[in-house]
């Protein structure tokens, strides 16, 4: 794969991503479960997705058909979504459709680009390396902890009648800013970091979990933590392989 095609791979990925996660809200995840078809959060984002896409493919001359095409594809898989219930097998299968998408409009796009296209681009624009680390960020922040989210709405169900919980989006956000923290140990090679980083978790999480009465509310954290370290340490992993294996 040439240089020129990887970063187009990597940059269609980082635009899924950021559009299909960063700018869409709960809310607009909610409108869209409510009134599926209906939802003007259905068209915005796929509006929103779609230019982000095209934008990210720099197909602009010779791929004009490309933003439509992408507008009608999110459009209707996130359609399906929403009228098929937010799980984890939903949730799979939605970003499964996309990245499908994604890789047809990649092979289109390789194979058409024959000649490069002398548009100036930033250095880190066509960097794989920056490109490669980018990705893992965003796939830690966002999509994984989207899914850790699906994956333990059944834990959840079973402490909905707990006395005390904590702020709404406060466990989301300790989330996003572990696997950050700990994405960011590893990529500079720093791995002793993670035992500090869990260390210094467990003992401000210490005060909930010492009381038996609150058993449920532990094994919950605990699942939570081990479920968003291990995504942080796979993709971590799989990102500086990436960068070592480059040119």
């Amino acid at each position: 794969m040439l240089m020129s095609d990887l970063a187009l791979l990597l940059r269609l990925l980082i635009g899924h991503f950021a559009a299909d996660f960063l700018l869409q809200s709960r809310i607009m995840v909610r409108e869209k479960e409510t009134h599926v078809w209906k939802a003007a959060a259905l068209y915005s984002h796929a509006g929103v997705y779609a230019l982000v896409i095209f934008l990210a493919s720099s197909a602009w001359k010779q791929a004009p058909w490309l933003l439509p095409a992408l507008f009608v594809s999110h459009f209707l898989i996130d359609g399906w979504k929403a009228s098929r219930g937010n799980n984890p097998l939903t949730f799979i299968l939605d970003q499964l459709g996309h990245l499908a998408i994604l890789t047809l409009v990649f092979f289109f796009l390789a194979q058409a680009a024959t000649d490069p296209a002398k548009v100036f681009f930033l250095q880190l624009w066509r960097s794989p390396r920056f490109l490669y680390a980018a990705l893992g960020y965003l796939v830690v922040l966002w999509p994984v902890g989207r899914l850790i989210s699906v994956l333990t709405i059944p834990l959840r169900r079973q402490l909905k009648d707990a006395t005390s919980r904590g702020l709404d989006p406060a466990g989301f956000w300790i989330g996003c800013l572990e696997r950050l923290f700990l994405l960011t140990f590893i990529l500079s090679g720093y791995p002793a970091g993670a035992a500090l980083l869990l260390g210094l978790k467990s003992l401000f999480r210490f005060g909930e979990i010492k009381d038996p009465q609150n058993r449920k509310e532990a094994e919950y954290i605990l699942i939570g933590t081990l479920l968003s370290f291990g995504f942080a340490l796979a993709v971590g992993l799989a990102v500086k392989l990436s960068i070592r294996s480059l040119p």
